[in-house]
């Protein structure tokens, strides 16, 4: 199997929890579809978190033995998987950040969902969301056992046109419709309000003329909410980071909402 280049390289962070191994999951089955290579990677906090140097050289074995047992069990399914691992050392939002400087995916869990609440629920996740180089992947650990679909959202942003190639690309990979979602302004001023969803079409229709194609405008929710209930039951929601508030913003008041409450695995391009 050929070395990938480098950008073709999937990162996958698992914490040790059970949602950790359907992150492993969803990562292998991408990076083998895609031909890119996968590492497993596991942060273990500095040493001087720890009360006793122990606790710390303790903490590294259990982090090899999970990386061996996840890189052990994708191959398996993945024979011909390029699959490495890797312990890395530090805060771990800060660690996977600077992981993603050489990974063209990032792929991390989260306990955040319907019905979870507190900051300390998905707090991981939503820091590498916001501090990432690459898009990210986030993998709930509820996601939806049938699904289908490959939802994105668009709103005329350069943001949202790169989210949108995305996702016609992830559409096309898993063999999925693509649904494009705008939450429409039915009082907005200069044009339809389906102008931004029908340009979206148009677009995908010149580039991706082979995959099944609907719009959905929503013209009664917000963008955020629009976007919550088009992605239940879907196999993937493809969001952009930022949106229209470009380099404005680390991350978009969208992008915060969705990650809060996350309805099947989702992409921040």
């Amino acid at each position: 199997m050929q070395t990938a280049p480098s950008n073709r390289h999937v990162v996958a962070a698992l914490d040790g929890s059970v949602a950790g191994s359907f992150v492993a999951d969803w990562a292998a089955a991408r990076a083998h579809a895609m031909g890119d290579r996968l590492t497993l990677v596991h942060v273990v906090l500095p040493v001087w978190v720890f009360q006793v140097p122990d606790e710390h050289t303790l903490a590294l074995k259990r982090a090899e033995d999970l990386l061996e047992s996840e890189a052990a069990r994708v191959r398996q399914v993945y024979p011909d998987l390029e699959a490495a691992t890797t312990i890395a050392t530090g805060e771990p939002a800060e660690a996977l950040s600077a992981l993603s400087l050489k990974a063209g995916l990032m792929v991390v869990g989260t306990d955040r969902g319907p019905g979870t609440e507190g900051e300390g629920f998905g707090c991981v996740s939503f820091q590498v969301a916001v501090t990432s180089r690459c898009p990210v992947a986030v993998i709930p650990h509820n996601a939806p056992g049938q699904s289908s679909g490959v939802v994105v959202g668009v709103d005329g942003s350069p943001d949202a046109a790169g989210a949108l190639k995305l996702a016609a690309g992830e559409a096309r990979r898993l063999n999925e419709e693509l649904i494009i979602v705008h939450a429409v302004d039915p009082h907005a001023a200069g044009g339809s309000p389906d102008d931004v969803a029908g340009k979206s079409a148009e677009w995908v229709n010149r580039n991706f003329p082979d995959i099944s194609m609907r719009i959905l405008s929503d013209p009664v929710h917000t963008p955020a909410e629009a976007l919550t209930e088009a992605s239940r039951g879907a196999r993937l929601l493809v969001i952009g980071r930022k949106g229209k508030g470009g380099l404005s913003v680390l991350v978009g008041s969208v992008a915060q909402h969705i990650l809060l409450n996350l309805r099947c695995p989702t992409i921040l391009s």
